[in-house]
């Protein structure tokens, strides 16, 4: 009797049963892309781009076009000069990064930008951690992200 109760209460919940009910697609977390490196408050910021995994050379050239409208909507900036002459030479990789050439000297945040942005493309291909990668710069030795900004590692 206590067992025919208890089914009745569990079966009694008020709710009625639906059928199948299409909400779209399943949930997806950020599984692929690429982080390139802006600047706000005068900190490296990662922002999330879905179109990757990306190398180097192409990462560093959506960095060079700059922050999308929604982008600078956030404030978000770029200290890299306009038409800036670089080359990133992946040939040269080694099992630690990559290496940039420039003509030109660059403000510290801006060389930042560039080296964390190699650095993510880099570490999101061979599936390593960001400051697992090396990235050589022109002012000579080799620069980790965590080099630049403490900001850029919360990504």
């Amino acid at each position: 009797m206590a067992a025919a109760l208890l089914l009745l209460t569990v079966a009694a919940c008020g709710i009625a049963p639906t059928g199948v009910v299409d909400a779209g697609e399943p949930a997806r977390g950020f599984t692929e892309g690429s982080h390139l490196y802006f600047v706000r408050d005068n900190h490296l910021v990662p922002v999330g781009r879905p179109d990757g995994p990306l190398t180097a050379a192409e990462a560093v050239n959506l960095l060079r076009a700059g922050p999308t409208d929604k982008e600078r909507e956030r404030a978000l900036d770029t200290h890299l000069p306009a038409n800036l002459p670089l080359r990133v030479d992946e040939t040269s990789y080694t099992v630690n990064g990559g290496q940039v050439s420039q003509a030109t000297r660059l403000p510290h945040l801006a060389t930042g930008q560039l080296v964390c942005t190699i650095a993510a493309a880099t570490a999101a291909q061979r599936r390593v951690p960001v400051d697992a990668i090396r990235v050589t710069v022109p002012e000579g030795g080799t620069r980790r992200c965590a080099d630049y900004d403490q900001a850029a590692q919360s990504k």
